[in-house]
This record gives structure tokens, C-alpha cells and sequence, in this order.
């Protein structure tokens, strides 16, 4: 008797693990989704965290060019292609804290139609 009672028990553990398959999956779809959205912004942090010191610390050069930046910095927040050429600009890459939009500074990197850094320009947060 003992084992037929548990073998109903486990039969209907089971059933109950299968009924809810999709939702657990979808759960741990989504904590894995809330893992890489950790990582992601600990990257972009970081990355500018570094690119405020270099600039703030001279160590930012003009020349390199855009893939070896944003390699080195991560991806910016924004890239624009001013509509009007100025100053031999192609391409401007805006980076600034990826989750403190409003208290963080602003950094603009202007590149040139080679693709290199021609300068920039460090706009301190607005208080």
C-alpha cells in the first residue's frame, strides 16, 4: 500500500512540475534576461567611467580610430551624422552614464570621414 501511495504522490508532483513547465521556463527566461541587463550596464559603466578619466586625465589621443574607441570605452549611448559637414565632421558619439541620464556628465566624440577621433568635448551635469 505504501508504494502505491507513493508512487501516486510522485505521479502527481510531476503532473503538477509538467503543467507549469512554460512559466517556470519563462521565469528563468527572464532572470537570465535581468542577468544580462546587469552585465550589460556594469560594461557600459565602466566603460565610461574609464573614458571621463582618460579625457579628464589627458590620456584620450585624437587619431585612433572609431572601432578601437568604442572597443576600448564601450558602445556609446548615441551616434549621430550631423546633416551639415563642420569642421570635417562625420560622425559625433555621445556617451554619458548609462543609468544616471539627468546628474551625469556628457562626453561628444567628433570624428572625421576617416573615421578617426578629431577631438571632443566633456560637458559636466547640469545640477
Amino acid at each position: 500500500m505504501r508504494l502505491f501511495v507513493c508512487l501516486i504522490v510522485l505521479l502527481f508532483c510531476g503532473c503538477a512540475r509538467l503543467a507549469h513547465l512554460d512559466e517556470l521556463l519563462t521565469l528563468k527566461s527572464v532572470s537570465d534576461s535581468q542577468r544580462d541587463i546587469e552585465i550589460y550596464l556594469a560594461k557600459q559603466e565602466k566603460g565610461f567611467t574609464r573614458l571621463e578619466g582618460d579625457i579628464k586625465n589627458n590620456r584620450l589621443r585624437t587619431g585612433e580610430f572609431k572601432r578601437a574607441i568604442i572597443e576600448k570605452y564601450s558602445e556609446p549611448v548615441l551616434t549621430e551624422k550631423p546633416e551639415t559637414e563642420k569642421n570635417n565632421i562625420k560622425e559625433i558619439l555621445l556617451y554619458r552614464h548609462p543609468t544616471n541620464y539627468f546628474k551625469s556628465d556628457r562626453i561628444y566624440l567628433y570624428f572625421d570621414a576617416e573615421g578617426r577621433l578629431a577631438s571632443w568635448e566633456l560637458k559636466p551635469a547640469q545640477n
